[in-house]
């Protein structure tokens, strides 16, 4: 009887696992819990079996595809298409957003990231994609404001990538202003390189060079202290920083 029960918590917990991967309603784990172990059951034949593996988990995918340029379809995307068109989650719309963008397919990945935040308005992931891509199609007013949205409900999102893709979406749009404040905003909570030469760069536009000056040798002040990998990684923005600074005059040891 013990090795029963063990083996019915197991497969409940195998189930509710599965629940949280597809995103299905969190009520399937209430009713796994409350009426165990028969919901886990329940949840098995109606949702687990019909559904099939839940993408990029098959044994197809586990081998990484390379595709021909301009090849559309692959295992993964097909497999997507049929989980949408059995169930219509958003999850699985945003899966094929990320898979489309992932392969730089970005006017076939848009419309999927739509589609996931119409069905998920809580879909971060979809928002964050969305972004992304418009960003890489050069639709600047979009993607900020797709990243906007984002920011709005999560600064942090992405340690701050999302919130600095926004001011760059701002300043490639030429909304210098915006990109300013932005920046700002970044600047405050994450010290990216380059947003601080970018930022210094726009002050420097508007006229105000000594704030400009400012940042640039804050910049070039804290790589000092950075590790090795760190200070690789940042070396092409420490050195247009320095560039900037030896062209107004100032001289940093």
């Amino acid at each position: 009887m013990d090795i029963l029960i063990t083996l019915a918590l197991v497969f409940m917990v195998w189930m509710c696992i599965d629940c949280m991967q597809r995103k299905e309603h969190f009520v399937w784990i209430i009713i796994m819990v409350v009426l165990f172990p028969v919901g886990a059951v329940a949840y098995y034949f109606t949702v687990k079996s019909k559904a099939g593996n839940i993408p990029g988990q098959s044994i197809m995918n586990t081998v990484k595809l390379k595709n021909k340029p301009g090849e559309l379809e692959t295992d993964e995307t097909l497999q997507l298409k049929e989980m949408i068109g059995k169930f219509h989650k958003a999850y699985h719309y945003e899966r094929l957003g990320q898979t489309y963008l992932d392969k730089k397919q970005y006017d076939l990945a848009i419309p999927q990231f739509k589609e996931a935040i119409k069905r998920d308005n809580e879909s971060n992931e979809a928002r964050y994609g969305l972004g992304k891509a418009l960003h890489a199609m050069g639709n600047y007013s979009e993607a900020a404001e797709a990243l906007g949205e984002l920011v709005k409900i999560d600064k942090k999102y992405d340690y701050g990538n999302a919130i600095f893709g926004q001011a760059e979406c701002y300043r490639l749009g030429g909304l210098e202003d915006k990109a300013l404040k932005t920046y700002e905003e970044v600047i405050k909570s994450f010290h990216f390189f380059k947003a601080v030469y970018h930022y210094a760069n726009l002050l420097d536009q508007k006229g105000e060079k000594d704030e400009a000056i400012s940042q640039m040798k804050s910049l070039v002040g804290s790589s000092k202290d950075l590790p090795d990998y760190k200070l690789e990684k940042e070396r092409f923005w420490i050195d247009e920083a320095y560039k900037f600074l030896k062209k107004n005059g100032v001289e940093m040891a």
